[in-house]
């Protein structure tokens, strides 16, 4: 299985988590995007290993970092996403080291586990927020004042980027589940699987299996 087909598939267990640019990035065929520019500096690719990190840790498993995923998310950035996106994205991760220098003193990745994760969640509500109101503000737009009937759409319209750290979070999730250590270490595996059993007894605590 090529690495396309495990992220179709993680996608597909993870369902309307998935934003839609995520979604279109995965099912894209290979050699359709446009060559891209995008890349990230040194510091900000230690950054986004260590958010990647705060988001799935080394526990008794390996985490994201183990994994590899700061790497995997820049790549799918690179070539899967539009230009806006992967400016707003690299506009997130400033604002992650800003938020960090204002609350603590401190870049990101000299926080603590806990100082960290207070940071990320100021991002998640935010991002909530964000995203809330841009529903809001779509909904006004296609309501017609006069008659209060919902407008005819004539022209395709442009989705707004999405929030960095939703997007930074579900291809944290991608990039480890569709890795060799997340489906071996965090899921159960079998490299050659046998018979095909359509009902196994779920035990409580046992790992999900890597698909």
């Amino acid at each position: 299985m090529n690495r396309r087909d495990a992220l179709q598939r993680v996608a597909l267990l993870m369902g309307s988590t998935l934003s839609a640019p995520t979604m279109a990035a995965i099912l894209r065929e290979p050699g359709k995007a446009a060559p891209s520019t995008f890349s990230l500096t040194a510091d900000q690719q230690t950054m986004l290993a260590d958010i990647a990190e705060a988001i799935i840790p080394t526990t008794t498993t390996p985490g994201a970092k183990a994994a590899g995923v700061g790497p995997f998310i820049e790549l799918m950035v690179k070539d899967c996403y539009s230009p806006e996106q992967q400016d707003h994205f690299r506009k997130g991760l400033v604002a992650v080291d800003e938020a960090s220098q204002k609350a603590y003193s401190k870049s990101f990745v000299a926080l603590s586990n806990e100082q960290k994760h207070a940071i990320l969640t100021q991002f998640e509500t935010a991002a909530e927020e964000e995203a809330k109101a841009s529903r809001q503000a779509a909904k006004a737009k296609d309501v017609d004042a006069e008659t209060g009937q919902i407008k005819e759409e004539k022209k395709k319209k442009s989705d707004p980027p999405v929030p960095f750290f939703p997007l930074t979070k579900e291809l944290t999730l991608l990039g480890y589940f569709s890795s060799e250590i997340g489906a071996t270490k965090a899921l159960r595996y079998i490299a050659i699987p046998g018979r095909y059993e359509g009902c196994v007894k779920y035990e409580k605590g046992q790992k999900a299996w890597a698909t």
